[in-house]
C-alpha cells in the first residue's frame, strides 16, 4: 500500500507540475504578444518609410546658389572632360553623368546646381580622384584649382548630409522589416555613426577638405 500511494502521490506532482507549465507558456507568449507589433504600427511604418524613400529618391542635391548655376555646371563639365578619371567599368558612369548635366542644364529654370545621389556620389569620388596625362593637363587643373577646391568642398559638405539622410532611410526600412516579422527595432546610441564612418571607409569616400586634396604634395 505504501508503494502505491507513494506512486500515486508522485503522479500527482507530475500532472501538477506539467500543468503549471502550461499556464506559465500561455501567460508567457499573451505577454509577448502585447509587445508585438500591431498591424496599424507596421502600417504606418510602412507609410513612413515610403515617403521618405521617395522624397530622398526625387531630391536634387544643391552645389551653390542659383546664380552660381552656370559657373559650377560649366565647371564640372570640363572636369568631366579633360580630368576625370576612370578604369575598367567607369567609363559608363562618366557616360552617365554626362547625361544628366545635359538633361539638368535643358530642364533649367530659376533654381541652383543640383545632382541626383548617385551623381552626386560619382562626383565626388571623381574630384577627389582626378587624372591627366603630362604637363599640360597638369596645368590646365592648375589654372582652375580655386574654383575646384570651392565645388570640391561644397560636395562633400552635401554628400556628408545626403549621407546622413540615406542612413536613416536605411533605418526606417530595417524598422520596418523588423516589426513585419514581430519585432520592434530601436536605434541604440552611436550606432548609426559609427556604421556611417566605416562605411566611408570601406568605400574610401571619406570627405577631404579642400586644402587636404590640393597640398598633398607638401606634406
Amino acid at each position: 500500500m505504501a508503494k502505491k500511494e507513494e506512486t500515486k502521490q508522485a503522479e500527482g506532482i507530475e500532472v501538477k507540475d506539467i500543468k503549471e507549465a502550461q499556464e506559465k507558456i500561455a501567460e508567457l507568449q499573451k505577454d509577448g504578444s502585447l509587445n508585438k507589433p500591431t498591424e496599424e504600427e507596421v502600417n504606418e511604418a510602412t507609410k513612413i518609410f515610403n515617403e521618405q524613400a521617395k522624397e530622398f529618391n526625387e531630391t536634387k542635391f544643391e552645389i551653390g546658389t542659383p546664380e552660381e548655376f552656370d559657373k559650377v555646371y560649366d565647371f564640372v563639365m570640363e572636369f568631366m572632360d579633360k580630368h576625370v578619371y576612370w578604369t575598367k567599368q567607369g567609363w559608363m558612369g562618366v557616360l552617365r553623368m554626362v547625361e544628366e548635366l545635359e538633361q539638368l542644364k535643358k530642364d533649367r529654370k530659376d533654381e541652383a546646381f543640383g545632382l541626383s545621389y548617385h551623381a552626386l556620389e560619382f562626383l565626388f569620388f571623381a574630384l577627389t580622384n582626378p587624372g591627366g596625362n603630362g604637363l599640360e593637363t597638369a596645368k590646365a587643373l592648375d589654372a582652375i584649382k580655386e574654383t575646384y577646391g570651392e565645388i570640391l568642398e561644397t560636395t562633400g559638405k552635401i554628400l556628408e548630409k545626403a549621407r546622413a539622410d540615406l542612413k536613416e532611410i536605411q533605418f526606417l526600412q530595417d524598422k520596418v522589416t523588423a516589426m513585419q516579422q514581430g519585432f520592434y527595432l530601436e536605434r541604440e546610441d552611436g550606432t548609426e555613426e559609427a556604421a556611417q564612418a566605416a562605411a566611408e571607409e570601406a568605400e574610401g569616400f571619406a570627405t577631404p577638405t579642400a586644402e587636404e586634396l590640393l597640398n598633398k604634395e607638401k606634406k
